[in-house]
């Protein structure tokens, strides 16, 4: 599988003008055979907004369905994950959109929340169960920025079958560690891949510092961004995420990093 990772700088509340960007991204990265894109957290929309009455006075009702027709006609055989902050009703959510040529194929809500930018005010996604997709070209789960933190819930993506778990992210400064370890960490105990996709530039004073990456199964960084604006690509082959065995000499040194599990062990992590 080709993959991109789309790292930008959005502006807030400019939609048209972000949309405009991604469309050209995306036909970019379908002229390149690019079989998923990756845009970083609230891509479409901003993020530091500094009020839920604020966000709702910039983001349309139709946001995801005008930002998906338009993405659906360029994508191809892509699919597309999208970061943005999406209204209904009186809620306000962090979420990511999975679109193909064929519309929306799906829709996470952001469920572990910091207190920071509108993560502030929207409302926390209640399940796990949308955050797979069966592609075909392999098991997609998606993390959105913080949820990188809680190695839980990037296991109950492996054991689930994911092979890449996209974490479509808004580091800040501060942020340093994601980048720096703790993405290494999920692909290298899971043994599957990681694409962190992260966004740049500086948004009311926030500065956002960029350096997405893509780790192998090994923990491995296979491709890395700078601090700007940048897409960069990889071939990856999924079928090394299947394996959860490591065998270096047979009968004599062997991990088998699912079966040597102990959940009977493990219940204080859901008290």
């Amino acid at each position: 599988m080709l993959l991109a990772l789309a790292q930008t700088n959005p502006i807030i509340g400019k939609i048209e003008k972000n949309l405009e960007q991604i469309i050209s991204i995306v036909s970019e990265g379908t002229k390149k055979g690019a079989e998923l894109i990756v845009f970083p957290e609230a891509a479409l929309t901003g993020y530091c907004y500094e009020s839920k009455a604020e966000a709702f006075t910039y983001i349309p009702e139709d946001i995801a369905k005008k930002a998906s027709d338009t993405i659906s006609s360029v994508c191809g055989n892509s699919i597309v994950l999208l970061g943005l902050l999406e209204k209904e009703q009186n809620h306000l959510y962090n979420n990511a959109l999975v679109i193909s040529s064929k519309g929306i194929l799906g829709r996470y809500s952001k469920s572990h929340l910091p207190f920071l930018g509108a993560d502030r005010f929207v409302t926390r996604g209640m399940t796990l169960d949308t955050n797979i997709f069966t592609t075909p070209y392999g098991k997609i789960g998606i993390l959105i920025c913080y949820e990188l933190r809680f190695p839980e819930v990037a296991r109950v993506l492996s054991l689930k079958g994911v092979e890449i778990v996209c974490d479509m992210a808004n580091l800040p400064v501060g942020g340093e560690s994601n980048i720096a370890f703790i993405g290494r960490s999920r692909a290298l105990e899971n043994k599957i891949f990681l694409a962190l996709c992260n966004r740049c530039g500086v948004e009311r004073n926030v500065q956002f510092i960029g350096k997405s990456q893509i780790v192998n199964p090994s923990g491995d960084i296979i491709n890395s961004a700078n601090e700007k604006e940048e897409i960069i690509y990889s071939n990856i082959d999924l079928s090394l995420a299947r394996n959860k065995s490591i065998i270096n000499k047979p009968k004599e040194y062997e991990m088998h990093l699912f079966r040597d599990r102990r959940p009977d062990l493990y219940c204080a992590i859901t008290d």
